[in-house]
Order: C-alpha cells, then sequence, then structure tokens
C-alpha cells in the first residue's frame, strides 16, 4: 500500500516526466517517501566574517528574494500553442487534381465538373486535345499534371508523331526521330525493344519536337526575310531548304554523297530550285545599296553546321565585322581553299587568334583535325548537279528574274515594304512603276528624241535627219569594208610572193 500511495504521489508530480503546469508553481510536501537523510554541507559551517561592510551574503539575497512576492518571476507553462495571427494559402486551386474544393473523400458534397478531367479521361478527346496544346503549354502539363503525365507516357510515341505532324508535318518528315539519336528517350512504360524484354525500346522526346518547331520555324523566316526584298522563291523552297540543312548536319562526305545520289530524296527540280536560292541569297548580299555584304558570304554561312548563323544574320540578332568574318573563316574553309601566299596571317595562329586544333574543321572528315579535306555541302549539290548533266548554268537569268515580272499580266511585281517607324509590312495595291509615272517617263523620252504621238499613232519629226544619218553610216562602214578587202588582197599577195621566193 505504502508503494502504490508513492507511485501516485509521483504521477501526481510528474506527469509523462515533465511536471505540470500544476504542479510547477505548488510547493513541494514535506513529506515524500522517497526522500533520504542528507548530509550537512560544510559550506553551511562558513562564517561570514570575511565579507566587507555593506556587502551582503547568498542567503541573504535568496531571503529577501523570497520574502518578496513581486520579485518572484512568473510561472511558464510548458505547453503553449502558437498564436495564429493569420492565415495565408499559397497555392490557387488547382484544376489537375482529383479532388479539389470544398469536396474531399467520403463527403456528401458533390465533386466540382471540370472540363479539363473531363477531356483527359475522354478517349477520343485526350488525343485530339493534346495534339493542338502550343509547345510550352504541353512541357508544363507533363511537368505538374499526374494524370496527364501518366495518360501522355501510356500513348507518347502516337501523341508525339502526331503533335509534330499537326504542328510542322514537313519537318516532322524531313528530321524524322531515326536521325536524331541524342534527342530519344527509353521507353517510360518499359516497352521491349525488338522482343527484348530487358531492354526498353528507344522513341522520342519532347526535345526532339522543340529542334523540328524551331528549324521549322528558321527556314520559314529566312525566305521571309528574303521576300520582303523583293527576292521571291517558290514554295517548294521552305522544303528544299530543310533537306539541305539535313545535308549540312551530316560531317562525312560517303554519307552526304549517298544522301545526294538518292533522286527519290533530292530530285532534279529540288536541284534547280536549290540554286534558286543561291542566286537569290547572292543578289541579297551583293545589293548596291543596302550593302550588305559579297557575295562569297553566301557560301560561307551555307558551309557551317546549321543555318542558325544565316537567320540571325538576316534578322540582324547577329552582326559581323571584319574580324568576326575573318574568325569564321578560318574555323570553316580547309587551307587549301585559302589564298595563303596573298593572306599569309590567315596560317598564322597569333594573327588570326584562331587556335590550331579548331583551323578549317568544317571542312574536313568528321570534324575533327586530322580527318582528311571534304567539300563544302554547297559545291557537293552543284557537283550533283554536274554528274546529273542538269546544265544549271544554262538558267542563271531565269534565275535571276524569277518572281519580279508578272508574265501574265505583263507588270512588275509588288515588293513589300515597310516605312520608317512602321511595325508591319504592308504590299503595294500597284506595282512600281504606276501608270503616270510611265507615261511621265516615256512623255520625256519622246520629247528628248523627236517623237510626238498624234491620235494614237507615233510620228517622227526628223524622219530626214534620221535618214541621212542611217545613209552616212552605212557607206562609211561599206568604205571601211571596202578597206580591209583592198588590205586583205594585198597581204595575201605578199604571202604568195615570198613562198615563190623560198622555193
Amino acid at each position: 500500500m505504502e508503494a502504490a500511495a508513492a507511485f501516485q504521489a509521483s504521477a501526481t508530480l510528474h506527469k509523462n516526466g515533465l511536471p505540470t503546469p500544476q504542479t510547477a508553481t505548488s510547493p513541494a510536501p514535506s513529506e515524500s517517501p522517497f526522500a533520504e537523510s542528507r548530509p550537512t554541507s560544510p559550506m553551511t559551517d562558513i562564517t561570514t566574517a570575511g565579507k566587507g561592510k555593506g556587502k551582503r551574503t547568498a542567503e541573504e539575497e535568496a531571503d529577501d528574494g523570497k520574502s518578496d512576492p513581486k520579485s518572484m518571476p512568473a510561472p511558464v507553462s510548458r505547453i503553449t500553442a502558437p498564436k495564429i495571427l493569420r492565415r495565408h494559402r499559397h497555392r490557387r486551386e488547382n484544376v489537375a487534381a482529383t479532388v479539389w474544393g470544398p469536396s474531399l473523400p467520403g463527403s456528401d458534397v458533390p465533386q466540382r465538373f471540370s472540363v479539363y478531367k473531363a477531356i483527359l479521361r475522354h478517349p477520343n478527346l485526350f488525343f485530339q486535345f493534346a495534339i493542338r496544346l502550343p509547345q510550352k503549354t504541353m512541357i508544363d502539363l507533363y511537368a505538374i499534371d499526374k494524370e496527364f503525365h501518366y495518360r501522355f507516357n501510356k500513348y507518347s510515341t502516337s501523341i508525339i508523331h502526331d503533335f509534330a505532324s499537326y504542328h510542322a508535318p514537313q519537318a516532322a518528315y524531313i528530321f524524322s526521330w531515326i536521325l536524331f539519336p541524342e534527342l530519344c528517350i527509353s521507353d517510360p512504360m518499359l516497352r521491349p525493344m525488338d522482343g527484348r524484354p530487358h531492354l526498353a525500346r528507344d522513341i522520342p522526346s519532347l526535345r526532339w519536337t522543340k529542334m523540328i518547331f524551331y528549324r521549322d520555324s528558321v527556314a520559314k523566316t529566312i525566305l521571309t526575310m528574303l521576300s520582303v526584298e523583293g527576292h521571291r522563291v517558290p514554295r517548294e523552297m521552305y522544303i528544299v531548304l530543310m533537306k539541305f540543312w539535313l545535308l549540312m548536319g551530316m560531317n562525312t562526305t560517303t554519307i552526304r554523297e549517298a544522301f545526294l545520289s538518292d533522286s527519290t530524296i533530292w530530285t532534279d527540280q529540288d536541284i534547280y530550285l536549290f540554286h534558286l536560292f543561291l542566286v537569290k541569297l547572292d543578289m541579297h548580299f551583293s545589293h548596291p545599296v543596302y550593302g550588305h555584304g559579297m557575295i562569297d558570304l553566301s557560301h560561307m554561312l551555307l558551309t557551317q553546321k546549321t543555318l542558325s548563323m544565316l537567320y540571325k544574320i538576316l534578322i540582324g540578332q547577329q552582326t559581323m565585322d571584319y574580324d568576326d568574318a575573318t574568325d569564321i573563316l578560318v574555323r570553316t574553309y580547309h587551307e587549301e581553299d585559302l589564298d595563303l601566299d596573298a593572306n599569309p596571317w590567315l596560317d598564322d595562329e597569333t594573327e588570326n587568334g584562331v587556335p590550331l586544333e579548331e583551323t578549317g574543321l568544317l571542312c574536313r572528315e568528321g570534324w575533327y583535325l586530322g580527318g582528311d579535306r571534304m567539300e563544302s555541302p554547297v559545291d557537293m549539290v552543284s557537283i550533283e548537279a554536274i554528274n546529273r548533266g542538269l546544265d544549271v548554268q544554262q538558267y542563271l537569268i531565269d534565275f535571276m528574274t524569277y518572281g519580279y515580272i508578272d508574265l501574265d499580266k505583263k507588270q512588275n511585281v509588288a515588293a513589300p515594304r515597310r516605312w520608317r517607324g512602321e511595325k508591319k509590312l504592308a504590299v503595294p495595291k500597284r506595282p512600281w512603276p504606276i501608270l503616270s509615272v510611265t507615261n511621265g517617263v516615256l512623255a520625256t523620252l519622246d520629247k528628248k528624241f523627236g517623237i510626238e504621238q498624234k491620235e494614237g499613232r507615233l510620228r517622227n519629226i526628223s524622219v530626214t535627219q534620221a535618214a541621212r544619218t542611217e545613209t552616212i553610216i552605212s557607206w562609211n562602214l561599206d568604205s571601211r569594208q571596202g578597206e580591209q578587202m583592198e588590205g586583205t588582197e594585198d597581204d595575201i599577195e605578199d604571202e604568195v610572193d615570198e613562198m615563190d621566193i623560198a622555193e
């Protein structure tokens, strides 16, 4: 009984090993069953004679503290809850969650209808909804929504193919994901590759779609910037330009030749159109008024790995001065293609600032320093045209005049223009020169050469003078021809006489 009473007293004093708020300030009981006799401390026998006058001992200070109730510290409770000042919701309602709003699982309150969730769970609408999303929205939903993430992974191959074909059909076909293994990922659903269950197959990723969208936009922008200056090209040029971009990314001559020699990929029309693009690009860089550069820039920019540099220069995002052009020139062409006799500093690392291991890499096999010499992709297309016997040189004048004259209407084609301070391009309704300007120029020429127009007919005022002039010119020509004939006969007679003397 005594042990039980002692345990109850201990539980009263200490609850869960800690003093309760009630017992923390209550005085201790006078007698405790666990109290033990303690020896008297020797410090109590020490006298206070050593203290100076006016000094107080620790016992006196303790007595003063106990006697003054105001000096006692306030009791502190160990079980205290934090005081909530305000509540802040740092997230918005997520429509992608299964349960959102006031509805909770097991509650009688019906869940709100979500159009987004209904589309995701529909067997047909989900695919049509996914392929029509913008690129950024697709990536965001794939990252934040678990249900969209799972359904996308389940049908990833078909969705990515349809997504790319919907937004950029030609680019998705030309830049096939099989040609870019670095942009592929393992199947998230772990479907086997070629019947091997231990190895997941490779599928296209969203990075591949981002790449083809970028290349599709770059090819269209390049042709648009040329057409703004009046250098129009056919619609099929867009596909030819992307094929050439694929050729630029091949780093061996064997692969390039095999790619170009396939007539099902590079048709004769494609080769003609590419040379048309070369002529238009040369006309852009050699413009006599705007002064964009020189003709050789087009060949150098089309020898790079991608069309990104040409794209940035055309839109004005990247500028090129003499030093920049020299740096690109040394990195691009092989030393055999450079005129080192006239420009010996091109072969000097200290002069041109290009490291030796980066000199002429783009014209070497494999794009490394020890590779053999490799032709530029521009030259390889021209060589393929010669091998097929296309005679491209016969159509250079047609390439130059294409897009400027409307043969059906027999007038110039209106060129788009943008005046200073305007943001949008505008195409005039009537091409230059307009009819009033044309009539004014013709009237000035008629007046200068003595021609007048009367009743719809042209009449020459000085016909007699023109006839006399024509007679004089013809007489002079006849006299000169007669003198030449006489001189020729004299030379022949002299040669005959010399032959007789020699015999």
